[in-house]
């Protein structure tokens, strides 16, 4: 089993479009229920989830954190519909891509996608091939929001989700304004003081919904040798047959 796998995000694009609203995006993150999206995506098999608000995974546990009374999972279906009147959402159509090449993204996407429509959300489920995907993400015309996988990161200024440059366009101010303290600071206690505020952040301005974490199943002969497990995806470099 591979851990971690992908925490599983629905990304917003906050360049153009419904949803640079972020009482919109907060409605959405206040809707959802995760544990049955991620135990439909595991197929049933809660060995192949985690349920985890912090962003990075507890693998990497220098930068894990346990933060109480974050908006994660709370699947709070009036505190939804008063942010969506707060953001005087009319019943617009969500652009919403997915792929159903990866198998979870569908299936995650799709499940959302009843959570939302039930609480006053109108989806429209957006199917295509992985490279359109890829393609239109990078285009702010395109869509509202894209679905995809988070793979681990081994320092906050690593996190691609909360920078300008990445799909989505992360621009907010306090944001990025705590990326460069990252950047500069290097005592340890000051920089794990300020990723604390910047994961507080991230579920106040909601620059993508952050949903559980997801592994994945390796398996290998008993003759591959040299197989490092420990890469975010499979690699082949240095591996041989013994025969």
């Amino acid at each position: 089993m591979s851990k971690p796998y992908y925490w599983l995000v629905a990304v917003m694009n906050k360049k153009e479009g419904l949803m640079t609203n972020q009482k919109l995006r907060q409605a959405w993150q206040a809707a959802i229920d995760i544990e049955p999206i991620m135990k439909n995506v595991a197929g049933g098999k809660p060995e192949f989830y985690r349920m985890d608000s912090s962003l990075a995974p507890v693998e990497i546990a220098a930068w894990h954190t346990n933060l109480q009374g974050l908006p994660w999972n709370e699947h709070n279906r009036d505190k939804a519909k008063r942010l969506l009147q707060e953001a005087g959402y009319k019943k617009e159509p969500i652009r919403f891509m997915t792929t159903q090449e990866y198998k979870w993204m569908y299936d995650f996407a799709l499940l959302t996608k009843q959570q939302l429509e039930d609480i006053g959300f109108a989806i429209d489920l957006q199917v295509v091939d992985w490279a359109t995907l890829v393609k239109r993400r990078n285009n702010p015309k395109e869509y509202d929001v894209f679905t995809t996988g988070i793979g681990a990161f081994y320092d906050p200024t690593h996190a691609v989700f909360l920078t300008p440059s990445w799909p989505g366009w992360t621009t907010d101010e306090d944001i990025q304004r705590i990326q460069s303290e990252l950047a500069r600071e290097t005592d340890p206690k000051k920089r794990m003081a300020l990723w604390e505020q910047q994961t507080r952040q991230f579920y106040e301005k909601v620059p993508v919904i952050r949903y559980g974490d997801l592994f994945g199943l390796r398996a290998a002969r008993t003759t591959v040798r040299d197989f490092n497990e420990k890469t975010e995806r499979v690699r082949f470099y240095n591996v041989w047959l013994e025969k």
